[in-house]
């Protein structure tokens, strides 16, 4: 018995990139607030903030460079991911 072969949606570039930022956005909340309420306990969150903003941490600036990088890398990934997969399975 040969198993059917469905064939592969293509990403939606639009959907994929909120939901990349979102999640970014998420990520990068929870690591700032661990890192505001366990400064010395969790080095992680440091470096993690740390990709987003060189700005102080209990700084505004942080919030705000961190939110829109988030958002900004977001996209970058969604629309290259979104392109390297929809050309692949196009292949396929």
């Amino acid at each position: 018995m040969t198993p059917i072969s469905q064939p592969s949606s293509p990403f939606n570039t639009i959907a994929l990139g909120w939901a990349l930022s979102a999640t970014l956005v998420v990520l990068f909340v929870i690591c700032l607030v661990a890192a505001l309420v366990l400064p010395d306990n969790w080095p992680a969150t440091h470096r993690w903030v740390e990709l987003f903003s060189l700005a102080p941490l209990r700084s505004l600036r942080v919030w705000i460079d961190g939110i829109v990088f988030s958002i900004i890398f977001g996209w970058i990934s969604a629309v290259v991911l979104s392109l390297v997969y929809n050309s692949l399975i196009r292949r396929g």
